[in-house]
């Protein structure tokens, strides 16, 4: 008992760092001075990281964090097919850099150091495209910049060097009185998916669903759809976006064309709930209600594979809001990289399926119970007839 006392926390603790994020780091600027040096064996971990940052940024520069989907060791030596590398611009300012190649939970230190009101979050998707003036005001500001462009197609070694290219112009673009440093890191390291199927599986992503990400909000859908009567429409781009939030509620804003959703999010009891969806159409407007309530733990995310609809209680006229393969969660800090948490399925775990299978498995050890019962109440004899014994004589008149 005391042996496993001690080695069950020992397991539990193993497999949690297991899922810890180590990917490299590489850190550029001019004059930069850190006492950290580059150490392939060892993996750095976030209180090791957290200090460099602070000897990095003593004089609040404009941050710049460039973030792959997945980044390893090895693609900062691989070629194109010209035997080019797919990072020049990186390797021209080796000798102003910090290469960590191994850090435990980068991107966690990157947001604990970076101010939730003097920060943001750009998602780069088609065109890589970045619109923000150079000047004073960008001083102590991180801008996290993730890289989610992959095309059909396209070689790693390109992709990467595509990146290199905007990197370069970006941080020339931003040049001006504010020094820059430029950090350039990842989600998850590479090496850990084949980058074939690495690609394909973005690509394929980015056109069969939408995400949506504001301050406060994460959801992403296949597709929302508003339905009046017979009447069935997909809600195409956003034009628009915005979201006020505070502990207790979100209020997320999402502007299509001429049609307007308020998706209105509620916390009490350490749970999230989802509750109305507020519809505006030019000069209507109306308040849709879930078909089944929505919610999750806080910190948690909630999923559905099936339509999550919304509909209202005019009965003059009806319209619902149905979003397809939905993941949504509300209360994220603003302007955070932070991913999606664990997740609350919309299907129980006792589903049909399930219980019918209890079910039968329940007739059956019904049966076997009655069977063996039967068997046991079995009686041998016990007494027999002797045939050296008196017979029985029965006279009759």
């Amino acid at each position: 008992m005391a042996f496993c006392r001690v080695v069950f926390p020992l397991l539990v603790l193993s497999v949690l760092s297991s899922y810890a994020s180590i990917v490299p780091v590489y850190l550029w600027r001019d004059s930069i001075k850190s006492p950290v040096r580059s150490d392939p064996f060892t993996p750095y971990t976030s209180d090791e990281f957290a200090e460099t940052l602070k000897q990095v940024l003593v004089d609040d520069p404009l941050t710049l964090v460039f973030i792959e989907e997945n980044l390893s060791v090895e693609d900062f030596s691989l070629k194109n097919a010209n035997g080019e590398t797919s990072f020049p611009y990186l390797h021209d300012n080796i000798d102003e850099a910090v290469y960590l190649p191994t850090v435990k939970d980068a991107l966690e230190v990157l947001n604990r150091s970076a101010s939730p009101y003097n920060s943001e979050n750009v998602i780069i998707t088609e065109d890589p495209e970045l619109v923000i003036a150079p000047g004073e005001k960008n001083a102590g500001r991180f801008i996290f910049i993730n890289l989610k462009d992959a095309r059909e197609g396209e070689s790693r070694a390109d992709l990467l060097r595509r990146h290199d290219d905007f990197m370069q112009k970006t941080v020339e673009d931003l040049a001006g009185d504010v020094p820059i440093v430029g950090i350039y890191t990842a989600n998850y390291p590479s090496w850990t998916i084949p980058v074939s199927k690495s690609r394909v599986r973005r690509a394929v992503g980015a056109g069969n669903s939408r995400m949506y990400t504001l301050d406060g909000l994460r959801m992403v859908a296949k597709g929302i759809h508003l339905i009046s009567g017979n009447d069935t429409r997909a809600l195409g781009d956003v034009t628009a976006q915005n979201s006020v939030l505070n502990d207790t509620y979100v209020n997320a804003t999402l502007t299509f064309d001429n049609t307007t959703l308020v998706l209105n999010f509620n916390s009490k009891a350490g749970y999230w709930f989802f509750d109305t969806v507020v519809l505006t159409i030019g000069d209507l407007t109306d308040t849709l209600y879930p078909d089944e309530e929505l919610f999750a733990i806080l910190g948690f995310s909630y999923r559905c594979a099936q339509h999550v609809t919304f509909s209202t209680r005019n009965e003059t006229k009806t319209y619902t809001v149905s979003f397809e393969d939905l993941k949504v969660q509300p209360f994220f800090e603003s302007n955070t990289t932070q991913e999606f948490g664990d997740a609350f399925n919309c299907v129980g775990f006792f589903s049909a399926p399930i219980w019918a299978g209890l079910f039968v498995v329940f007739i059956l050890l019904a049966i076997t119970f009655y069977g063996i019962m039967m068997m046991l109440d079995i009686r041998t004899m016990d007494r027999f007839d002797d045939p050296k014994g008196k017979t029985i004589t029965i006279n009759a008149e």
